[in-house]
């Protein structure tokens, strides 16, 4: 049976009666034009369902794992008011019962139609979406990044204080000596990845097995598979190719073999980002040297492709300390400030919040 909802709410000219449910086929064009116009008004809706249309072959994607969620007019369900997406993850869970891999979703692109904005649809789609989550989505819990915070906490979730650092003014050609007396790296190959991806699961599981957690207490984080690192590659290499005219296969990471840690980046509208960041498990958060290091790669790589910006969240004190020794040596400007957007949001199923949250790896990778 479809999971969907009917109901009345003012207009702007009087009442409408709008429907809830999953988006079908015949409305995806729909959902894309709300899209665009909430969030990328100068990019063509045809490009975005065409985006839509290329991430739906992704291992993360398929068998229904991302699903549109729509509010349209119930006499003309191809005129879509509100919408988000929802895109299946695995976190792994401890509590003081046990460790366990758990199935959940990030939801993601919550938009309203400008001319429908202030009629509570927002409030309406994520009260549904909730129901669904904790019903027929069957849904551990579930992840959103927000400048809204606020809005969704009455909805259940809990937003986490977060970090980011922007990394600007990268100069046009960066100079050997910016790695004097730096550790060597390499570029990753694309059919790497997946392997590291592999080892790096292997280390959050075997930490989560050392973390002592109290009867109160709940550890999660999203496991950094190449499914999820993978997605966000995809994303931006689509839109690489869309707006600067890039040919695959792009570059997507960066290595210090001698200290067996790696970063990830990918594509963004206006920035590169840092998606994952990976120290060996005996190694705390990594020598600020070998950091700094690979972070002169991804720098090279925004160069490249004339990004102005490169963003790393939740950075560890290593990861500052290197940002602060390129911006010494490469003399790119560094802030890190607590994110005034895409603020980390965590819920449990039915609202659950009996227990004190930790989240791991607060990390671009995890995001939707």
């Amino acid at each position: 049976m479809a999971f969907s909802f009917s109901t009345t709410v003012q207009g702007p000219s009087g009442p409408l009666s709008v429907v809830f449910g999953e988006g079908t086929p015949e409305q995806h064009l729909a959902c894309c034009e709300v899209i665009v116009a909430s969030y990328a008004p100068s990019f063509p809706a045809s490009a975005i369902a065409e985006q839509e249309e290329y991430l739906s072959q992704h291992p993360l994607t398929l068998n229904q794992n991302t699903r549109f969620w729509c509010i349209s007019l119930n006499d003309d369900t191809k005129s879509v008011l509100a919408l988000c997406k929802t895109i299946r993850r695995r976190f792994l869970v401890k509590d003081s019962e046990s460790m366990r891999e758990e199935s959940g979703y990030c939801i993601s692109t919550v938009a309203t139609h400008p001319q429908y904005r202030r009629l509570g649809l927002a409030t309406l789609l994520i009260e549904q979406v909730a129901k669904w989550l904790d019903g027929p989505g069957d849904a551990a819990a579930s992840m959103l990044y927000t400048s809204v915070g606020d809005f969704y906490v009455r909805s259940g979730w809990q937003m986490i204080p977060s970090i980011i650092s922007n990394i600007t003014n990268i100069p046009d050609d960066l100079q050997s000596g910016d790695r004097a007396g730096l550790p060597s790296t390499r570029l990753l190959a694309n059919e790497e990845i997946p392997a590291l991806c592999e080892r790096d699961v292997a280390d959050l599981k075997a930490n989560f097995k050392k973390t002592t957690v109290g009867p109160d207490e709940v550890h999660v984080a999203v496991i950094p598979s190449a499914e999820m690192i993978s997605w966000l590659f995809e994303w931006g290499d689509f839109l690489n190719t869309k707006l600067r005219g890039g040919e695959s296969p792009y570059v997507h990471g960066a290595m210090c073999e001698a200290a067996d840690t790696w970063i990830y980046w990918h594509y963004g509208f206006k920035h590169l980002a840092i998606s994952r960041v990976r120290t060996p498990p005996d190694a705390g958060e990594g020598s600020p040297e070998v950091l700094a290091s690979l972070l002169l790669n991804a720098l090279e790589e925004a160069r490249n492709w004339k990004y102005p910006k490169v963003i790393v969240w939740e950075p560890s004190a290593e990861l500052i300390a290197a940002m602060d020794l390129i911006s010494k040596t490469a003399g790119v400007e560094v802030e890190t400030v607590a994110r005034p957007n895409s603020i980390t949001s965590l819920r449990w199923k039915n609202s659950d919040e009996t227990k004190k949250t930790t989240l791991h790896l607060n990390e671009v990778y995890a995001s939707c």
